[in-house]
């Protein structure tokens, strides 16, 4: 069921046509709108503009997500708010600036303009306040009108993009990725070297030590070669709540052997008394290190921008020239990522791409990344 979900988002599907027709003078819906006095707040607004109010939807840090209605012609639009009382004034001009970029050029980006929203409308607009009417006290707000999508099935988006909070849906997912990442000697290889690379404090670890490590890890993680007399760190509870059982043999590996190395090939003449000497905040360091290196997700959350080493944003398939590796292993990141990087080419830089702001399109299921406030133009 899986593969078969992947396979969907493989098959290139047309764009799909505005649901929402706006009138030449930017008018949002054709007629007068009939304004109700005793309406207020988000609610006046919408219907000075033509819309019916359903339902809220969602939010983020910067907005808000309604659904509404077009009085005549009934369709759905969803319609978001940044409220610079909330937020900033910039905050909420990026936003529209950014969203009426893709309205003007989204067609321009052929095949790909699907991973972007159909936007009909950005505009910076006076809303009332919660208890007032249009005729009251109104905040400026962004407001942005594209086309309604659904949520991206949670071991989807948790699989493919940076997770912000850890629980049972990102461990399900984490579960499956596994049974792929995990069974790749290429992969396991960047983890490890990923998370050497995030030590706080790698002083006490040298090359030599790292290299003997990694090949020993290999060989027994492959060989299933688990020695239960040694520290599995299974009982502590976010490993037990986070990781996949082969992530757990893993991180066992990884700190154990890692520390056997270091023993082993000490950095001088004083190395091995003081990694003796702080065996306790060594090994936790290891796996500190190695549980922010699982969490990184399969596709980095930006394009065109410098991400610090250790930012979460950071995916497998930025790390030591493995892009093609990942790809192969994980085809159903081949499309979104081109398209980032299309859309980087064009100065439109994605950033804070996670797996809360990527949705996904009813009857193509294409993945549509929602959120593009935090892109640089």
């Amino acid at each position: 069921m899986y593969e078969k979900f992947w396979g969907q988002f493989l098959a290139e599907q047309t764009v799909a046509d505005p649901t929402f027709h706006f009138e030449p003078d930017g008018a949002i819906s054709p007629g007068t709108p009939q304004r109700n006095r005793a309406t207020t707040g988000i609610r006046a607004f919408l219907r000075d503009r033509g819309l019916q109010y359903d339902k809220y939807l969602g939010g983020g840090v910067d907005g808000r997500v309604y659904r509404t209605f077009d009085g005549e012609t009934g369709r759905t639009i969803a319609v978001k708010f940044i409220n610079t009382q909330r937020t900033s004034l910039e905050t909420a001009r990026r936003e529209v600036r950014n969203y009426g970029f893709v309205k003007e050029n989204r067609d321009s980006f052929g095949e790909y303009a699907k991973y972007l929203p159909v936007v009909y409308k950005a505009e910076m607009a006076g809303v009332p306040a919660e208890d007032q009417t249009m005729d009251g006290t109104l905040i400026v707000n962004g407001v942005i009108y594209m086309e309604e999508l659904e949520p991206l099935p949670s071991e989807v988006a948790r699989s493919l993009f940076a997770v912000g909070s850890p629980g049972d849906k990102s461990k399900a997912a984490r579960v499956k990725r596994d049974r792929r990442l995990l069974k790749n000697p290429t992969m396991v290889s960047s983890l490890l070297n990923i998370a050497w690379g995030l030590l706080l404090d790698p002083s006490y670890f040298s090359l030599e030590a790292q290299i003997a490590a990694e090949n020993k890890i290999l060989e027994r993680f492959f060989k299933g070669d688990f020695n239960r007399k040694e520290p599995n760190w299974q009982t502590i509870p976010w490993v037990k709540k986070n990781l996949s059982k082969q992530a757990t043999e893993l991180l066992a590996l990884f700190i154990n052997v890692s520390y056997e190395k270091m023993l082993e090939n000490p950095e001088d003449e004083n190395g091995e008394y003081i990694v003796r000497m702080y065996e306790e905040n060594i090994k936790s360091g290891l796996m500190k290190s190695f549980i922010k290196a699982y969490k990184k997700p399969l596709v980095t959350g930006a394009v065109g921008n410098q991400l610090r080493q250790g930012s979460a944003l950071k995916g497998f398939d930025t790390y030591f020239g493995r892009e093609k590796d990942v790809e192969e292993e994980f085809p159903e990141i081949v499309g979104i990522r081109t398209a980032m990087k299309k859309f980087a080419g064009r100065d439109f830089k994605p950033f804070d791409v996670h797996s809360d702001n990527v949705m996904m399109r009813p009857g193509s299921n294409d993945i549509v990344i929602v959120d593009l406030g935090r892109f640089n133009l």
